[in-house]
């Protein structure tokens, strides 16, 4: 007897925001069947275990398949990471800081605020509505050197959560 799983975010453990960021799918609602799982790719490889690590931060994409081959169940999870650099260079790569994994489809809000060395504010956005920081301060290139920030985050379910840190910003 097999059918396909079906699993809310809160059948999911996500550890973010470190150095083994992992994700832990727990089994007992999947339903019944034999099911195995993979992580961003519905034709990759598929494991029997339900825990990830060295997971990268961002949008990521959990695949639970019947082992009979019947049912695919997609689900997307946040995976948070703060980045320790960018480089606004237009070239299409790490062009804006901002923080991964923090979209509209898992928080309310997510107010984010960047201050120079001297402690001067220098951006204030929300990752849900905006593409970050490109490292300008009034039309103007910001200096290649470390910046902080300070983040709160709120989730749909009205969990907020802090953070602060700094990061580089490297001009070539």
């Amino acid at each position: 007897e097999s059918n396909s799983a079906f699993i809310t975010q809160n059948d999911i453990t996500v550890t973010d925001d470190s150095n083994n960021n992992s994700i832990t799918i727990n089994t007992a609602n999947l339903g019944i069947g034999d099911y195995e799982f993979a992580l961003d790719n519905e034709f990759g490889l598929y494991q029997d275990d339900p825990y990830f690590d060295n997971v990268a931060p961002g949008i990521r994409t959990i695949f639970i398949r019947d082992k009979n081959g019947c049912y695919t169940f997609p689900i997307n999870v946040s995976v948070i990471g703060f980045p320790k650099y960018f480089t606004p260079n237009n070239d299409g790569l790490n062009d804006t800081w901002n923080i991964l994994g923090a979209t509209f489809d898992f928080f309310i809000s997510s107010e984010v605020y960047i201050f120079d060395r001297f402690g001067k504010l220098v951006a204030k956005f929300d990752t849900t509505k905006s593409n970050g920081w490109d490292g300008t301060y009034n039309g103007n290139q910001m200096l290649s050197t470390d910046y902080w920030f300070r983040a709160l985050l709120v989730d749909k379910d009205g969990n907020a959560r802090e953070k602060s840190g700094h990061f580089s910003l490297l001009r070539h």
